[in-house]
Order: C-alpha cells, then sequence, then structure tokens
C-alpha cells in the first residue's frame, strides 16, 4: 500500500490576511510598496507572518525600515579569540539588523586585552560613530569617567554580563550573579562534599566575577563544610593563562578536589587537567560555546552555568530601541536574564 505523505503548503496571501485580520489588499500594497499603509499595521503584519511562517518576511520587513531611520548600535566586547564574544557580537548584530522601526547598523569592537584605559578610549571611540552603545567591562575610574562623559554627550550606554559602578549607565542586561556563584557552591557541595577548591577569575575588575567568587565562596562557609578554599587567581581572560595557573595549582596542591571557572580560561584549564589526567576534579565553568559543549558532552566539565547570548542580546537590542525612540527621559533600568544550568544529560 502507498504511503501517502503530507507536505505543509505555503503560507499564502490569503492565509496572512486572515491571521492578521487585515484585508487582502493591504497585504497586497505591503508586498508590492504601492500605497500606503501605516507602520503599526506593517509591524503587526510582520509579526503574524514570522508566527505563521510565511514566505516573503523579509519583503515586509524590508518596508518597513525602508522609509525608517538609520541608527547606529555600537558593542564594545571582549576579545575575538574568545567564541562566546564572537557569538555574543553575531546575536547582537543579527539582533540590531532585525529592528523593525529603524534601520539598525552595528558597529562591534573588541578589546584584546582587560586594560581599561583601552576600555575607556574604545567607548568613546565609538561614541563618535554610534547613537548608543552596550559593552562588556571592567569596572574602573577610566570607563567610568568615558561613560560620563557619552552620557553629557547624549550617547546612552548599556552594560552587558558584567555591570559597572557609574551612575551614568543608563542601564544593565545580564544573570543574577549572586545565585549563579552560590548554585556553583551547591554543586560543589553536593558532589564533592570536601577537599580543596580553587576559584579562577578573568580579572579582578569585572563585577560579575567578584560576585562569582564572593556568593560561591559564601555559600561553602555557610554548610559548615570541609573545605578548603585556595586564593582565587587571575587568568585575564586568557586559555594560555589558565593553562599555566592549573598546572601550578596542580603542582602545589595533588589533592585538588575543584576548580570553579569565574571567566575566561575554561578550555585551558581543561587542556591542563586532560593532560594530566586528571578527571578526578571537579570543573565548573560559565561559558557555554560549540568547544565547551563539547567537553561537557565528553565529561571533561561538569557543570556549566551559562549566560545566554541570544536573549541577552535580545534583550539588549530591545533597551537600545527603546532608548533612541522613546521621547520620554531615560530612566535607569536592570534585566536580569536567568543563567542556564548545563551539565551532561541535558547538554
Amino acid at each position: 500500500m502507498m504511503k501517502v505523505i503530507n507536505v505543509p503548503r505555503h503560507k499564502t496571501i490569503d492565509d496572512l490576511a486572515r491571521e492578521a485580520q487585515v484585508s487582502v489588499s493591504t497585504i497586497d500594497r505591503i508586498l508590492s510598496g504601492r500605497g500606503q499603509v501605516k507602520p503599526t499595521t506593517i509591524e503587526h503584519v510582520l509579526a503574524v507572518a514570522e508566527q505563521i511562517g510565511f514566505y516573503a518576511v523579509e519583503s515586509i520587513r524590508s518596508r518597513l525600515v525602508l522609509d525608517a531611520p538609520e541608527r547606529r548600535f555600537g558593542f564594545l566586547l571582549n576579545s575575538a579569540d574568545r567564541q562566546l564574544y564572537r557569538d555574543l557580537a553575531e546575536e547582537l548584530s543579527g539582533s540590531a539588523r532585525k529592528a523593525v522601526n529603524l534601520r539598525g547598523q552595528a558597529v562591534v569592537r573588541h578589546l584584546n586585552d582587560t586594560d581599561p584605559e583601552n576600555a575607556a578610549r574604545a567607548l568613546l571611540e565609538l561614541g563618535e560613530q554610534c547613537d548608543v552603545i552596550a559593552c562588556v567591562c571592567v569596572d574602573h575610574p577610566a570607563v567610568s569617567t568615558a561613560v560620563g562623559e557619552l552620557e553629557r554627550r547624549g550617547v546612552p550606554v548599556i552594560t552587558m554580563i558584567s555591570d559597572i559602578s557609574s551612575p551614568a549607565r543608563i542601564g544593565f542586561v545580564g544573570s543574577n550573579d549572586w545565585q549563579l556563584g552560590r548554585t556553583a557552591g551547591w554543586f560543589c557541595h553536593r558532589v564533592i562534599r570536601s577537599g580543596k577548591v580553587a576559584v579562577l577569575t578573568g580579572s579582578e575588575r569585572y563585577t560579575c566575577q567578584q560576585v562569582h567568587d564572593a556568593s560561591f565562596r559564601g555559600f561553602l562557609r555557610s554548610q559548615q563544610a570541609d573545605f578548603t578554599l585556595l586564593e582565587s587567581r587571575v587568568t585575564h581572560e586568557d586559555d594560555s593563562a589558565a593553562e599555566a595557573i592549573t598546572r601550578s595549582l596542580l603542582d602545589e596542591h595533588a589533592d585538588l578536589a575543584a576548580l570553579f571557572v569565574a571567566g575566561g580560561g575554561l578550555d585551558g584549564v581543561c587542556m591542563e587537567l586532560l593532560r594530566r589526567g586528571r578527571k578526578d576534579v571537579m570543573v565548573i565553568g560559565c561559558e557555554m560555546t560549540g568547544r565547551t559543549r563539547s567537553r561537557l558532552s565528553s565529561g571533561e566539565i561538569d557543570v556549566i552555568l551559562a549566560h545566554p547570548v541570544d536573549e541577552i542580546a535580545r534583550r539588549t537590542v530591545q533597551a537600545m530601541i527603546k532608548l533612541i525612540t522613546s521621547p520620554t527621559p531615560h530612566q535607569p533600568f536592570q534585566t536580569i536574564v536567568p543563567f542556564a544550568v548545563v551539565v551532561t544529560e541535558n547538554c
């Protein structure tokens, strides 16, 4: 007996008109570009078209932005050598391009180090080109001074993943860092229960990593368990440095039980542990990339408390659009995006 396979048909203009509750002629005017249609109607039709999988979504989007003003979105991120920040750059640029009420142009700048003076200069340079800026920066007076200068110029600055102490920054998009650090501590307490534990941070000036370190240690102390908390080490967000630090820790503490990598360097840690054949050291990290996912699957990493870069990018660009299109004064905001708890069985 012949098996009948039902192939889903393409959604038609009639389907879109019915789902969007507008006339077929309205859809035709949007697609052809002939005749006037209110921007709010086009936005509504675009949202419905994306939802039902209409074939000409990009045509509708291009009609919406054809007469929209052009705005430049500046993004200052950590080194492009790190996959996490290449992924974040791609997500941010894509979200900027998809803005429906303006023509978004993304200007991405990557920093090759954690020098605050370089970060401050890069922020000011972006401010000369862009209408609004989102950044991942160390917290330092030089950075705060640059953000204050940008505020005076009318260029709002949003921080992502790691906040800064400057009152001039308008908002923050990222995870609850106190919860993340305590969650890392919870895993250590539940899995290994005792032993020597070290924390690796990328820089002492990333506020998120300071909080990860402090809340991790605070949780373990509160459990009154038999843990020896070693002095934190700084990787400068570099895998080679993280590899060398791990080597030194293993040489000094043969009974090392766990490593919490609160910043960059997770690949470097794994490489040294693999070289030593130390599968007994629990590894907790914060970066989810294709490579770290593979290491998680193979058991080299036990837990990743991942910053969801796609959601952070989407929320950040939404906030940036609101800042440069709203006629009302800017109000400081904080957007908390839940981190993902990923282990071998759900990666």
